[in-house]
């Protein structure tokens, strides 16, 4: 069964429909493994009767079968969280592959993304990331290509967020292409997303001791100036928020779904 598939079915078995549907994670940044998983996040509404009711409800759907994980957020629980900047939500916007999407949907969505960016929430988000990967794994003995390059992805993302204030782009070759000026560097990068995708998920690889020296220099940087960024104190308007939330609903109460 494919994915376009799945996504039918639960739209039919939880009486739902599917606004939009992404890849994410290593796939939609490139550099997946040949047994890397197939991550699909989607985002889904239900009809008007579902945000009648005063008790809470489930607002996430969430299946795994085999290689293929799928996780869904219910559209009220999506804005909220858009609200708050949430850092893997405005990856699902952007993501460079699209299963599918509504086209008033994802472009208002996006154009609430862009409105409600805040740089420096994200800054503190990739900082934390690459931090974790440091620790967790980098500092220890061996580190597979995977680990190195989340960590790798999350510096580069703290130096496009500093020089341009907007979200990095999804796709990895994107984000070195506009970060990375030392051609040797981009090389070596390149190099090592195609071991990866040749390879296994976990498959260890010696990273290239130049690559590491850049790659711990950016983050040194980062981490010796991040508390220098400090957050806007800015009230966050949710009238948009809730437009869409109205009109979304409103808009497929009567779809067939």
């Amino acid at each position: 069964m494919d994915i376009l598939e799945y996504l039918q079915n639960i739209e039919h078995e939880h009486d739902v429909k599917i606004l939009l549907a992404v890849e994410s994670g290593s796939r939609a940044w490139g550099f997946e493994s040949k047994n890397s998983d197939w991550d699909v996040r989607f985002i889904y509404v239900h009809k008007p009767q579902w945000y009648f009711t005063v008790e809470p409800q489930r607002d996430v759907i969430e299946i795994m079968d085999g290689v293929l994980d799928l996780v869904g957020w219910e559209l009220r629980k999506t804005l909220a969280l858009l609200k708050r900047n949430n850092p893997s939500l405005l990856e699902w916007i952007n993501s460079p592959i699209v299963y599918y999407a509504d086209e008033v949907f994802i472009r208002r969505i996006r154009n609430a993304a862009t409105q409600l960016f805040n740089p420096i929430a994200s800054l503190y988000h990739y900082n934390h990331m690459y931090e974790k990967h440091d620790q967790r794994y980098l500092m220890r003995d061996g580190c597979s290509m995977k680990r190195f390059l989340y960590y790798l992805r999350g510096v580069l993302a703290c130096k496009w967020i500093e020089t341009n204030k907007s979200l990095p782009p999804v796709a990895f070759d994107r984000l070195v292409e506009a970060t990375v000026e030392d051609f040797g560097i981009k090389e070596r990068i390149s190099k090592l997303v195609q071991l990866k995708k040749d390879g296994e998920e976990h498959d260890m690889q010696v990273v290239d001791d130049d690559l590491m020296n850049y790659a711990r220099t950016l983050a040194d940087y980062f981490n010796h100036h991040i508390a220098s960024f400090h957050q806007e104190q800015k009230v966050v308007s949710s009238d948009e928020l809730d437009s869409i939330l109205y009109d979304t609903v409103q808009r497929f109460s009567h779809h067939s779904l």
